[in-house]
């Protein structure tokens, strides 16, 4: 999957907690993320694709973030704020997977006569102007929401999960204490719901064929890992380090197919509208190309496997060991 150092700066320094503060924690976390989104977001603007990654990434993980402190927020306000990451996510999703697919197809030397690199040429030049056209659609629709609003917003929810200080009261430190004693109770329940998908996952021929059930098998990786990673100051206590580098294996391959199919798609979809036009040698042109690339992509098939085995080998025995009493198991653990 092609990525930018997002992953380095999202986790080396976030919110750790003090003093059984669990809403401080939430508040502090998803704070941490709403930074990294609009840290991005002139980058974004000015068309930087690094910048654009970091910045859905980063919607991608304050959502994760604010699902999971979900019971320390009003529900009215995080329905709202909810719905509006989601779209701020959605908005900048079509910009980045054309920044991926150009920079995909930059890298790729097709083999071929003249039709072939013609047809190259024609789709580079072709990929480029969508890749400007959904941007300049991308900062309209930012102009649309002021984003210096949201901003403000985002971060007025964010630290609402702590009472302001008027209703902050004498026993508050000790009702946190018991907050995050609850809250440590839920979180193997809540950790193995992110992981149910990934276990029930089997690898074999036909769910390794099927990109739909690959697709699907990335999120629940990816959520499965924000998951850990956001938790993971709370885990402390837990069996050891949480499998977050299996977890990361997983997706990335699972990721760099996931790119690969999206061009491929483009690709056939692009084939279809010069087909309308009659323009049939580059049609069939851009056809090889996606044949080379569908090729391509079925190296990457031998590799889920052994990833996705790696990760269900450590992730019953992360959290059974120590951390989940047997008899407050979920009954996904024990199917």
């Amino acid at each position: 999957m092609i990525a930018s150092g997002t992953d380095v700066m999202l986790t080396s320094t976030k919110p750790v907690i003090h003093e059984s503060k669990i809403r401080e924690f939430a508040a502090d976390t998803a704070a941490y993320f709403v930074s990294a989104v609009f840290r991005n977001l002139e980058g974004t603007r000015t068309g930087d694709p690094d910048a654009l990654h970091d910045m859905r990434v980063a919607t991608r993980r304050l959502r994760e973030t604010v699902n999971l402190f979900q019971q320390f927020y009003s529900p009215v306000r995080f329905t709202k704020t909810a719905a509006t990451i989601k779209k701020m996510t959605r908005l900048l999703g079509l910009p980045r997977e054309m920044d991926v697919n150009l920079e995909r197809l930059r890298a790729f030397s097709p083999e071929g006569g003249l039709v072939v690199q013609t047809s190259y040429e024609h789709l580079l030049a072709s990929f480029e102007q969508q890749q400007s056209n959904l941007k300049n659609k991308m900062l309209k629709a930012f102009d649309k929401l002021d984003l210096q609003s949201v901003e403000s917003a985002w971060r007025d929810f964010a630290q609402s999960a702590v009472p302001d200080g008027s209703r902050i009261h004498i026993l508050f430190a000790e009702h946190q204490a018991a907050e995050l004693e609850d809250y440590t109770k839920q979180m193997p329940g809540l950790l193995w719901d992110k992981a149910r998908p990934v276990l029930s996952f089997e690898a074999t021929e036909q769910t390794l064929g099927n990109d739909a059930l690959l697709h699907a098998l990335r999120i629940a990786t990816k959520k499965l890992r924000y998951a850990f990673e956001i938790l993971k100051p709370l885990l402390e206590t837990g069996p050891g380090e949480p499998p977050i580098g299996e977890c990361k294996r997983l997706q990335d391959i699972l990721g760099d197919l996931h790119d690969r199919v999206a061009l491929i798609n483009h690709l056939r979809e692009h084939q279809t509208r010069l087909s309308q036009r009659n323009l049939l040698l580059l049609g069939h042109g851009v056809s090889r190309i996606a044949n080379e690339l569908q090729a391509a992509k079925r190296t990457l098939i031998p590799e889920i496997a052994p990833a996705h085995q790696e990760l269900i080998r450590a992730l019953p025995g992360y959290l059974l060991s120590g951390f989940l009493q047997p008899d407050s198991l979920p009954q996904a653990a024990t199917q």
